[in-house]
């Protein structure tokens, strides 16, 4: 799925928990709420309260749907009750890593898609929402995109935030393109800390998209999204900043955010940080940044370069090709 990352020019813009343990006073008695004083029913024991282990399976299997397996296995040592209802689940995410390792040729084996497939979609049957993403990624590679919205959908209505992005971001790319739909489900998965979503819907809100255009609302999403290391929205965050739409204008903040972008491997960032290290007289860091952007396809970093490349002493020159060679891209969401 091809992704925007700032409005064009010409489309008309600039760019409750419960407490577990009673209270205990100092001689070792267990006080009492002021609630239990109106109780008609005392409490037979210190150690009565919920029930956990008389929750239904399939409401305790939908709760574990979208556990990763560290969290599926502590919730399976709650009771012997969890333990078997959540037995399909623990099966399904072996199902998972399974077919992880065909995916991606992992493990001593080769690269079989049919086979992760297969995989992902026994995982989803027991369950996994982990698993039917899996399923639906590779089913959308293949243009079979009605299979793999309604395993988006399944995902999602269980809570899975990759499921509700994904499923998001089918309906925008959808013949025609159904943006409410769109905006409902990523802003559910973005409300569940998915960066990628986040970005997403600020990209919605920036543009009007199945929602009312609001470059505050926009612009918090791309900083949400950044500070959770999102690369496309980093680059957007600073442009907000440089602009001061939706954000306060603020060149200490942009300049940041742009670096920050241009290290995890963004080249138009790369490029605009290259510019900007040259105008501040930095002629050897602009050089690298400004090498890397080309690299990366942006020409119109080449010749600036040349340019600046002309001033340099011819160990400088060696200098910053070094440097640019031996470059690595911090880690980030993407």
């Amino acid at each position: 799925m091809k992704e925007k990352t700032w409005p064009n020019r010409s489309d008309g813009f600039r760019f409750t928990a419960f407490q577990l343990s009673k209270p205990i006073d100092r001689e070792g008695k267990i006080k009492l709420s002021r609630l239990s004083k109106f109780s008609s029913k005392p409490l037979s024991s210190p150690t009565d309260g919920p029930d956990f282990s008389a929750l239904p399976f399939d409401i305790l299997t939908k709760i574990a749907a979208s556990f990763n397996f560290p969290n599926l296995i502590a919730a399976s040592l709650v009771c012997r009750s969890w333990r078997d209802a959540l037995r399909p689940l623990r099966e399904a995410m072996l199902l998972l890593r399974h077919g992880k390792r065909f995916k991606h040729g992992r493990g001593g084996v080769r690269r079989n898609l049919e086979k992760a497939l297969d995989s992902f979609l026994k995982g989803a049957a027991r369950g996994s929402t982990l698993a039917m993403v899996d399923a639906g990624l590779i089913y959308w590679e293949r243009g079979l995109k009605e299979e793999a919205i309604a395993l988006y959908l399944k995902a999602a209505v269980l809570g899975d935030p990759a499921g509700q992005c994904n499923l998001g971001i089918s309906y925008l790319h959808g013949q025609p393109p159904n943006h409410k739909e769109a905006v409902k489900w990523l802003h559910r998965a973005s409300v569940g800390g998915h960066v990628r979503a986040q970005y997403q819907l600020a990209l919605c809100v920036h543009q009007g998209l199945g929602v009312d255009r609001d470059l505050h609302q926009a612009a918090r999403w791309y900083l949400k999204a950044a500070e959770g290391g999102y690369v496309r929205a980093m680059y957007n965050a600073s442009l907000c900043y440089t602009f001061g739409e939706g954000l306060s204008h603020s060149r200490r903040q942009a300049s940041k955010w742009m670096k920050r972008a241009a290290d995890r491997g963004h080249s138009k960032a790369q490029f605009e940080h290259g510019l900007a290290l040259f105008s501040e007289g930095e002629m050897m860091k602009a050089v690298v940044y400004l090498e890397l952007a080309t690299r990366s396809g942006e020409t119109a970093a080449t010749h600036v370069k040349n340019v600046i490349l002309q001033q340099l002493s011819a160990t400088s020159r060696d200098r910053a090709m070094l440097l640019a060679d031996n470059w690595r891209a911090l880690p980030s969401s993407r």
